[in-house]
């Protein structure tokens, strides 16, 4: 069984991988053997701290541990899972088994024995009986993370219909990207973590983690204690034993949790009749009740603040607070990013408002006022706890001036690029269990988040200049600059989207139906492909360093340097504007922030080129 497995795992990659994936699965696999390389040079250092180098190595391995539970989930599904046999005669014990060792045989379960064997490296500076612990804590370690991947993506899947599910999914996802995009933080306070030591409760609570407990084993084994060598192998191997068994019982069709409906009382209904009679508030209510109820709705009502508010707490490494205000803005920006598909999310429900001719400009402005309504009070709410939190009121005037341009220029560019540039993706029963299979929203998230920053700009410009020419009254100003830019933003191109829905409506609705346009026959090789599966090596690496050099131009050297400057803080940490003369600060600020926009711009060119290219093909 454990061969025939091992063989259909290696028949399925072989089969479904393409050239772009697998030109993307060689960047990774080089990452993280580069990863892993360093993991083990971290054994061979020396620290001024004597606890340093464990602590090191707890930190790192709990962020391999980290990797292995996180990255499953949003990889896709599985080449081999339990629901693939739930119909064949086999043991759920020995198809574990068997999918346990295809699930070993992978570029990433070698990645990481080469990152694990920084505890053998580690041990052999201690004693040569450290050493011979060493090798059965890295078999653990390795079944640990392995198993602990597999039960937590069988758990997702239980949850990716719920709305705990898309809470869940949404948090992490912005943890990911809030780290990868601030992760230059992290790095500077990891630098002084080295340089001061770890504080005590953290080492103690890091110590404690199970991807910790093969470390205090062979620690234990230098210095000869071998109750405490025993005891954390012991733990480890019994919690390896609770996760096969949990995994075991979780192999094969999840039982989904059926959707609960709930009704209304007649009072209800007729007090919603007053409030939504019109065909605008009719619609509106449908579209609140569709944010309340489904999951890929709550990922986005999720994903958007706590975006902002994890990016907001790592300066506090710094006990940096002037990010705080801004936290509605950046929430409502990223808001907009991510909710610019709201047609595609619908799948081919479509058809239920072309049917009904004349009312295509009720369903745009009915969507836009209920989005206002789901991130308005959110995001202006996060605004002023930011403000009180920060505690200085001079940053105020910027934080609602970008919060309510971003609400009102988002409300009006999101509507238009959902019926623009509209992104086929799966009906909502079709849904998959990866949020990386609900369509590829990419290009068009880059698109919206460089647009939805261009509205904000009038409004910061205005503050700008309020704040250069030391005049509060034009500082305030920004906030109904900002309030005219967002209505106009908000008319203007939703008449826009309303027009070429009613036009393009049947088109529109034969994309969503067959993922093609309907001048392009439905059975093309290129059909259905998104430009990432399409575009060249050399085409992704262009528009990922382009968006490298965007998220660093943009935030950290651009917009958190403002913000330090505004602050009047003397901390200059590594941004190049602090480090200028002062006469040159605000230009270096501005070349940063153009800079950062230019690489947006750059890698949204890349991906529409390629788009392009495609579709033409397609249609040829």
């Amino acid at each position: 069984m454990v061969g025939v497995l091992i063989r259909m795992k290696l028949a399925v990659l072989r089969h479904s991988t393409s050239d772009s994936k697998m030109a993307m699965n060689s960047l990774g696999w080089s990452v993280g053997i580069c990863l892993a390389v360093t993991t083990v040079i971290l054994a061979f250092l020396d620290f001024s701290q004597p606890r340093m180098l464990m602590d090191v190595l707890a930190v790192t391995f709990a962020l391999w541990a980290l990797g292995w539970i996180v990255g499953p989930i949003f990889a896709g599904e599985p080449p081999l899972n339990g629901e693939h046999f739930h119909r064949q005669p086999i043991p759920r014990r020995t198809l574990a088994m068997g999918l346990l060792a295809a699930a070993m045989v992978a570029v990433t379960t070698a990645v990481t024995v080469v990152a694990f064997g920084a505890t053998i490296a580690f041990a052999a500076r201690l004693s040569w009986q450290a050493v011979v612990v060493s090798v059965p804590a890295v078999v653990l370690l390795l079944l640990l993370v392995v198993l602990l991947s597999r039960v937590v993506t069988l758990l997702f899947r239980a949850l990716s219909r719920s709305r705990t599910g898309g809470v869940i999914t949404a948090t992490v996802t912005a943890a990911i990207v809030s780290l990868c995009s601030f992760s230059w933080v992290l790095m500077i306070g990891v630098y002084l973590l080295l340089e001061y030591g770890f504080p005590p409760t953290f080492s103690t609570v890091v110590r404690a983690l199970p991807s910790s407990w093969g470390l205090l084993a062979v620690e234990a084994a230098g210095r000869g204690d071998w109750l405490w060598t025993a005891a954390p192998l012991a733990a480890l191997a019994a919690l390896v034993a609770a996760l096969f068994a949990a995994w075991t019982a979780l192999l094969g069709p999840q039982r989904l949790a059926r959707p609960v409906v709930r009704g209304s009382s007649a009072r209800d209904a007729v007090r919603r009749r007053r409030l939504f009679g019109s065909d605008v508030g009719v619609i509106c209510l449908k579209e609140l009740r569709t944010w309340w109820r489904d999951p890929m709705r709550t990922q986005s009502i999720v994903l958007g603040p706590a975006f902002a508010v994890i990016t907001a707490l790592f300066p506090l490494i710094f006990d940096f607070t002037a990010a705080f205000p801004f936290v509605g803005a950046a929430g409502a920006l990223m808001a907009a990013a991510t909710c610019a598909n709201l047609y595609g999310q619908d799948g081919t429900a479509l058809w239920l408002t072309l049917t009904v001719p004349g009312k295509e400009k009720a369903d745009v402005r009915a969507r836009q006022l209920a989005w206002l309504i789901v991130f308005g009070p959110l995001t202006l709410l996060l605004t002023i706890a930011g403000s009180l939190l920060h505690g200085d009121t001079a940053l105020l005037p910027w934080a609602l001036a970008g919060n309510l341009a971003a609400l009102g220029g988002g409300s009006g560019l999101l509507i238009w690029a959902s019926v623009a540039v509209l992104v086929p993706g799966p009906d909502p029963h079709r849904s998959k269990n990866s949020p990386m299979d609900h369509g590829d929203v990419t290009g068009q998230s880059f698109m919206m988040f460089f647009l939805v920053a261009l509205a904000m700009c009038p409004a910061l410009g205005v503050a700008w200049a309020g704040h250069a020419t030391e005049q509060p009254a034009l500082l305030w100003a920004s906030v109904p600059v900002a309030l005219l830019t967002g209505v106009l933003s908000h008319v203007l191109l939703g008449s826009v989207a309303a027009r070429k829905l009613r036009d393009n409506g049947p088109e529109l609705l034969h994309l969503m139906r067959s993922g093609a346009p309907a001048s392009a026959p439905a059975d093309e090789d290129e059909v259905g492909k998104s430009p990432f599966e399409t575009m060249s090596a050399g085409r992704q690496t262009l528009m990922w360093a382009a968006a490298a050099v965007g998220i660093v131009g943009l935030f950290p050297q651009g917009l958190v340097a403002m913000g330090i400057k505004l602050n009047g803080s003397p901390d200059k940490v590594w941004f190049l504007a602090l480090h200028v003369p002062d006469p040159w600060q605000w230009p270096v600020i501005v070349a940063m922030v153009l800079i950062g926009l230019a690489g947006f711009w750059t890698a949204y060119l890349v991906y529409r080129a390629e788009k392009a290219r495609t579709a033409v093909q397609v249609a040829t």
